[in-house]
């Protein structure tokens, strides 16, 4: 847990919380995962989101990672929200031994359901293959899928399943998240 604080601590001091931004924090019954968001706008180059997070299981493994995502809608009237990016990844994995970083590509796909109360059903995935994988892994996998309603206009609550895993070297795919979560996201 301590290891998991202290990634977070760092990713938030660099972030300076001045600027806006969002963030987002999940549970589920073996897991933790804290991310911070913010626009692009506060570094000086608009356009795309920079997202810096922490993630720590039960199983005493501990990841950080850090990425860049451009978001888009296909036209004012689409109810479809998409984006493409680059997420780094650094993964400690307590048992057995081992470290995976990974730069992976990515995206994500948001479909906002007309109604009264804002809701949406929306996924992201981010892979690297072995060419991107350094340390102890061969490749890369990081896969969400989430439905959200939006409880007030700076606030959502979102249940999930989240997979995570990797294929470690002398030891086959090893999973560092697979279930589901409850979450917030806090918008200010």
């Amino acid at each position: 847990m301590k290891k998991f604080l202290a990634v977070l601590a760092m990713s938030v001091a660099t972030t300076g919380l001045s600027h806006a931004g969002m963030f987002d924090f999940y549970l589920s019954s073996k897991s933790l995962q804290a991310t911070y968001s913010m626009d692009t706008g506060a570094i000086g180059y608009g356009g795309g989101n920079l997202e810096f997070g922490g993630f720590y299981n039960d199983d005493g493994d501990l990841q950080g990672n850090l990425g860049l995502i451009v978001t888009g809608t296909p036209t004012s009237d689409m109810p479809l929200t998409y984006g493409l990016g680059v997420m780094g990844y650094l993964t400690s994995v307590d048992q057995p031994d081992k470290n995976v970083q990974a730069v992976t590509l990515g995206g994500l796909v948001k479909y906002h359901i007309p109604n009264r109360t804002p809701m949406a059903i929306g996924g992201r995935l981010f892979a690297a293959p072995a060419v991107t994988t350094f340390g102890d892994g061969e490749n890369f996998v990081d896969a969400t899928v989430d439905f959200e309603v939006e409880v007030l206009p700076s606030a959502t609550a979102y249940v999930g399943y989240r997979a995570v895993s990797t294929k470690l070297e002398n030891y086959g795919t090893y999973d560092i998240e697979d279930r589901f979560h409850v979450g917030v996201r806090l918008m200010f």
